[in-house]
């Protein structure tokens, strides 16, 4: 990988490569690497932490959390949200504490006393945080192209969620998956408008 091989002076670029590297890795991530990947965004979080550079921090403490989701590792995924919650709160990151919250709520993890979600009932269908929020724009109308820019991720990346989203909810296609999800009332309805 050509990121690994060019030079980072300093701690902020050396960060900014290791998030590069993990963020490729993601892309061809599954679960049966996700401790892989999981040990690889704790790195990237405490080089930015090196770095000083909390919102960073925040947002590979985050990114921990998804990858200990994909590796079965509820309790080490809500440690993760928990710090990632608190460093967004502290430096006032209000877009950022909505993300974390939105990804505590779908994964049905608890963030603590005074959050307000203590639910930690597994997801339904056995879906990953990702998947929902997948699963949210398959339903919307969304091409894997259109998610993958929404989420940050690749259109490949997308359509491999979309695949495993598809057989777990048994059903051969993305209208099939839009339909069983509303059946199954996955997500509060579209306010009136």
């Amino acid at each position: 990988m050509l990121a690994a091989k060019m030079d980072a002076w300093g701690p902020v670029q050396l960060a900014g490569r290791l998030t590069f590297t993990a963020e490729a890795g993601a892309e061809l991530a599954d679960e049966a690497d996700g401790g892989q990947a999981l040990a690889q965004w704790d790195v990237v979080a405490a080089a930015w932490e090196r770095a000083a550079q909390p919102y960073q921090v925040a947002v590979a403490i985050m990114r921990a959390a998804d990858a200990a989701m994909t590796a079965w590792d509820r309790d080490a995924a809500a440690q993760r949200l928990r710090r990632a919650a608190e460093l967004a709160d502290q430096l006032g990151a209000r877009s950022l504490a909505e993300e974390i919250g939105l990804f505590a709520r779908s994964a049905r993890l608890a963030l603590g006393a005074g959050r307000g979600d203590t639910t930690v009932a597994p997801r339904p269908l056995g879906l990953t945080a990702r998947e929902s929020e997948v699963l949210r724009l398959v339903a919307a109308g969304r091409s894997n192209p259109e998610i993958a820019a929404e989420l940050f991720i690749s259109a490949k990346t997308a359509s491999v969620h979309v695949s495993n989203i598809l057989a777990k909810l048994g059903v051969s296609s993305r209208g099939e998956a839009a339909a069983a999800a509303y059946r199954l009332r996955l997500f509060d309805p579209a306010p009136a408008g």
